[in-house]
């Protein structure tokens, strides 16, 4: 995948804050891991020392030799993360200047830990609702800080807590756009179908099935990879055998395998809204891929015939009838391509999440001695779970 971090860090002033320690678990890192890296490598070029903590031994692998410090941890959710008490001071003494959270994995462990010895300013960012449910039952304290993808999703805190209005911030995901151009599809070749989601019921892969089901019904050739982590397989197979689908759809319970598979596919499908998001159907985008969604997205980027068709939600019939448009109308697929790519550059590039995440580290910086002021906002109880 192309880096467009390299031709424009360097003309970027680093923040203010020499030390950003950057934390994230396994499940961030399989539905964001191409943004994490070029991200943590595009910090690390304006000069910024970037620390990263993770229980993704692949990821550290994937890091090795990037000037980024990493530090791998057994566990960082919930009562497993005790480790955390002893890693965290004994790694980072002195502690850094800000802590991002990637997530919420780890946070009790990390808010403990800035109280006990620190005063740095944490930044938790909420990639998807379980995100904002957590922050909802725990509050927020005077040092803690939030960012969200997309405006909508942090609506319901900022309902809940709307003196936090100006601790909470938007930061667009982000991804490097390709070298050159896809090749056109082939029009004698199988269809082929990606869909990044949890294997859960209430997750859209009934309509997806359902959809596949009648392609086949009516001859047309398509094959279909589920990719996602869950427990709803056996379900899922009885549909996709009553729907007489098991030639043409692969169920595969490896969350991360979706960036390698990605660019080799033709269309990329959200089935239902997204309460935990992927980087799958941006990072398609970007790819010229064609993406097809439920119209129910709380993400900003599904834009109806401007990056994504888009179906109503639990129709199986106008899914198929989007995806049979994709075999037949190519040149619909050119345009959408055209306008969903350009989007992404303009909208979503890795150079753009750096300058924000800097100037958003320099606020964090600037900021964080006025921890304690009137109106800062403390949770109730010690819960441990993430």
């Amino acid at each position: 995948m192309a880096d467009d971090t390299t031709s424009h860090v360097h003309d970027q002033a680093a923040s203010p804050a020499g030390h950003v320690l950057h934390v994230a678990d396994r499940e961030i890192v399989a539905r964001f891991g191409p943004m994490l890296a070029q991200v943590l490598q595009g910090l690390s070029a304006t000069g910024l020392r970037v620390s990263f903590l993770t229980d993704e031994t692949a990821f550290v692998d994937r890091l090795e030799g990037r000037s980024v410090d990493c530090v791998l941890v057994p566990h960082l959710q919930g009562w497993r993360g005790w480790r955390l008490q002893r890693i965290l001071p004994e790694r980072f003494t002195p502690a850094p200047d800000v802590v991002h959270l990637w997530g919420t994995a780890g946070l009790w462990w990390l808010k403990r830990w800035l109280s006990k010895t620190a005063s740095a300013p944490l930044l938790v960012h909420a990639l998807g609702v379980p995100h904002i449910e957590s922050l909802l039952r725990r509050g927020l304290r005077h040092n803690q800080h939030v960012a969200v993808l997309s405006a909508s999703l942090a609506d319901p805190l900022l309902h809940r807590f709307p003196f936090v209005a100006d601790r909470c911030h938007t930061t667009p995901p982000a991804v490097a756009p390709p070298l050159r151009p896809p090749a056109e599809r082939d029009a004698n070749r199988t269809l082929s179908v990606l869909c990044v989601s949890r294997l859960e019921a209430d997750c859209g892969l009934e309509v997806l099935i359902d959809a596949v089901g009648q392609l086949r019904r009516s001859h047309c050739d398509v094959q279909v990879a589920l990719i996602g982590a869950g427990r709803w397989l056996g379900p899922l197979w009885r549909r996709i055998h009553a729907q007489e689908a098991r030639a043409c759809v692969s169920l595969i319970n490896e969350p991360e395998l979706w960036e390698r598979i990605l660019p080799e596919v033709d269309v990329c499908v959200v089935p239902a809204r997204q309460p935990e998001p992927s980087l799958a159907p941006l990072l398609a985008m970007a790819l010229g891929k064609t993406v097809i969604a439920s119209r129910d997205q709380f993400d900003d980027w599904f834009i109806e015939d401007r990056t994504a068709w888009q179906f109503t939600p639990g129709s199986a019939v106008e899914l198929a009838y989007l995806l049979a448009r994709a075999i037949e109308q190519p040149k619909h697929v050119r345009e959408l391509s055209a306008t969903a790519a350009e989007y992404v550059r303009d909208h979503h590039a890795v150079h753009q999440l750096i300058s924000r995440l800097l100037a958003l580290y320099e606020t964090l910086t600037k900021t964080s001695l006025t921890a304690g002021t009137p109106g800062s906002h403390e949770e109730n109880g010690g819960s441990h779970a993430a």
